[in-house]
Formats: C-alpha cells, sequence, structure tokens
C-alpha cells in the first residue's frame, strides 16, 4: 500500500511527519518508570517546521496528577504517613475511557472495577468494587447527562449501570446469544437518542438497549466480507448517530449508519504508518477525522473519511506523549484527546490543534447512506 500522509492543504511524504515531538534541549534524557510528568515545554506533533496538528497536554496516573501536583506541606505529611498513596497509580490495568461535563471515567479489568475522577474537584469514587453490582472484568464505559455510568462487563457477560455516586443500579441478562443476552460485550457508548450501543463481542454483533436495560434491537448480525464483523472491540457513535467500529481480528475499521447500514470501511494490516496492526480505540474529532488507537503500534493514527492516513502521533515508551498498548479514547467537544495508555496505568490527554485559516474538508455528512 502506498502510505502517504496528508494535512489539509499539504500533501507530505511519510517519513518527514515521523512522530517526533519537540522538546525542550535541558529537558532530561531519562524519565522514571512510566512518567506521569508535563514537559517543561510543549510536545506536538509533527515536529517543526510543519504546522502543529496534535500537542500533548498532560497525564493522569496518580492523586498527584490529578489534583495538578499540588500539593500544601502538610498534604504530603499526611500522604507520606499513609505509606505515599499519593504517587501510585490509580488503575492497574485501564481499558475503557468517557468523558461527561468535568468527570472522567475509566475502567480497569485488573482491579474489576471503575473509577469516576472529578478533574473539576479533584476528587475520585470508586464504581462496581464490592456488592451485587461488583465487576469482574469491565471493558467499555459510558455516562449520560444525569452522571449515570454504564460498563459493558465482558466477565459475566452483563451491562452495569450505576449511578452518579457509584450505586449499583441494575444489570442486565445473562450469557446468551438472542435478545439482550451477551457473550462477552466489549465497547459501549451513548446514541444521541439516549440509548446504549453494545458491542456484544462474543456474538459478533452490536445490541441496542434502553437506558433502564431493555433489548431494543441488534444490528450487524450475520454480515459478509468485508462488512463482518469478527471480532468487535470498540465503537464510537458520531452526532448523527453513525457509528464505528475497530475490529482487531480483521484490522478493520468500519463506519455504519443509526440503523446498522454499512457505509464505510478501511484497514490493511501492518505495523507501520497507515497500517493496522491491533486497533483498539476509536474515535472522531469536530472535523470528522477518525482516530485510531493500535496497541502494537503503540501510536494513535488519524485517518480521513476515505481512510487515507493523515498523521499519527505519540510513540512507544513510558515518558511524557510516549504509549504502550493504548487502547480505550474519547475526543471532547473541545477536541480534546483521552487516551488510555494501559501498560503504563495511565490516561494521556492531547489536543487536536484547529487554524482559523483552515476550513475542514473531511468532515462527515448528516446522513450515511447504506450499501
Amino acid at each position: 500500500m502506498n502510505i502517504k500522509i496528508i494535512v489539509p492543504g499539504i500533501l507530505i511524504a511519510a517519513a518527514l511527519l515521523a512522530p517526533r515531538a519537540v522538546i525542550a534541549a535541558d529537558a532530561p534524557e531519562s524519565l522514571p518508570e512510566a512518567s506521569t510528568r508535563t514537559a517543561s515545554v510543549e510536545i506536538v506533533f509533527p515536529p517543526l517546521p510543519e504546522r502543529a496538528r496534535i500537542r500533548f497536554v498532560r497525564s493522569i496516573r496518580t492523586m498527584r496528577d490529578l489534583k495538578g501536583g499540588k500539593e500544601s506541606g502538610f498534604t504530603k505529611f499526611l500522604s507520606a504517613l499513609a505509606g505515599g498513596d499519593a504517587d501510585l497509580p490509580l488503575v492497574a490495568r485501564p481499558y475503557g475511557v468517557w468523558k461527561q461535563g468535568d468527570k472522567l471515567y475509566i475502567t480497569d479489568t485488573t482491579a474489576s472495577a471503575a473509577l469516576s475522577l472529578d478533574l473539576k474537584k479533584m476528587t475520585l469514587t470508586d464504581i462496581g468494587n464490592k456488592g451485587e453490582g461488583r465487576l469482574k472484568a469491565p471493558i467499555g464505559i459510558t455516562a449520560d447527562a444525569a452522571g449515570n455510568i454504564y460498563i459493558a462487563d465482558s466477565g459475566d457477560s452483563k451491562v452495569k449501570a450505576y449511578s452518579s455516586k457509584g450505586e449499583f443500579l441494575w444489570q442486565n441478562g445473562d450469557l446468551g446469544e438472542t435478545g439482550g443476552k451477551l457473550n462477552h460485550p466489549g465497547g459501549i457508548a451513548l446514541t444521541p437518542g439516549g440509548e446504549l450501543l453494545v458491542l456484544d463481542t462474543g456474538n459478533k454483533r452490536a445490541v441496542v438497549l434502553t437506558t433502564a436495560g431493555k433489548f431494543v434491537r441488534q444490528m450487524c448480525r450475520n454480515m459478509k466480507d468485508p462488512y463482518a464483523l469478527a471480532t468487535p472491540a470498540n465503537v464510537w457513535v458520531e452526532k448523527n448517530g453513525n457509528f464505528i467500529i475497530s475490529d482487531p481480528l480483521l484490522t478493520r475499521i468500519h463506519v455504519f449508519t443509526s440503523t446498522g447500514g454499512y457505509v464505510s470501511g478501511f484497514g490493511e494490516q501492518g505495523d507501520s504508518a497507515g497500517y493496522l496492526a491491533r486497533p483498539r480505540g476509536i474515535a472522531t474529532d469536530s472535523v470528522g477525522n477518525i482516530y485510531v488507537a493500535d496497541a502494537i503500534f503503540n501510536r494513535i493514527q488519524i485517518f480521513n473519511r476515505k481512510g487515507e492516513l493523515l498523521l499519527y502521533f505519540g510513540s512507544p515508551g513510558q515518558g511524557p506523549g510516549e504509549l504502550t498498548l493504548p487502547a480505550g479514547m474519547f475526543i471532547d467537544a473541545d477536541d480534546m484527546i483521552y487516551v488510555v495508555d494501559s501498560k503504563n496505568q495511565r490516561v494521556q490527554i492531547y489536543q487536536y490543534i484547529k487554524y482559523p485559516d483552515e476550513q475542514p474538508t473531511d468532515a462527515p455528512s448528516t446522513a450515511g447512506e447504506a450499501k
């Protein structure tokens, strides 16, 4: 495949946009394991002299990161007495991520729990770590405007709901393949119509539930190549209701209408720029570009709606802006990009940079034509 990297108004050879970052010359040559530090100067992609498109903002790995690294002497003293909890990872093996308002929600498959991080109040709430609503292997997570939280639990093949305070509300179904019964669900997202779109990974389909857990319909089942879903992993729902699915086994990205009609797809197996090795997290920005987290490539690739590579950012490692086994991803209305950096036990935050003198060329239409 002849890979070219395209940015609006510019056509550039791939080598020019290697994922290097602009970092101060006096920056340390080595950083501590899974560093949560924010660089003293901006880390941007692509490097100079090209116009920056992605800016690294910060990492969240510990309570100290959540609080912006600010602690009084007394707080540090208390932290030391507690065994230095402020510097312990908040999650063991994070996977899913969602942002609603000031809260960032993260699933932790190893800890069998989830977290709600209040970025404004700088507090956290544990979810699903005890009682009837205890989680087993949580994957996808989403939340509605009221703060209710919905989690796809692959461990016992259920969707579980919690209040904004983390109180257990309900869980649906049992292991199965019909109706609302699920088989190791993965991604989950809220639709514009206020329903839950769940990837029923083991049954190779998408399922729609109400926010009370009632089965509505199924989509995308028994589709033929190239539309088939071998291992639907992560899902992103757009404002018009269309949804995008990543499939690690087929190394494909699929785009569907809100009713499950096939719109388009792209992806070819490989481990270099423009190819896909193990696509996981997926999201779109305000322009309509499609972002794909690759757990083997250890970078985020940005494609236009035709599946052409625009840019990739991040690089394998543990330092600021780097990634190891990226998983879930979320992009908010301000084009802030939240990437679960799974092996490094943190969330990496970047921002897509738009310029007033540029007009979007690849924004999605408000309605898709099914094929």
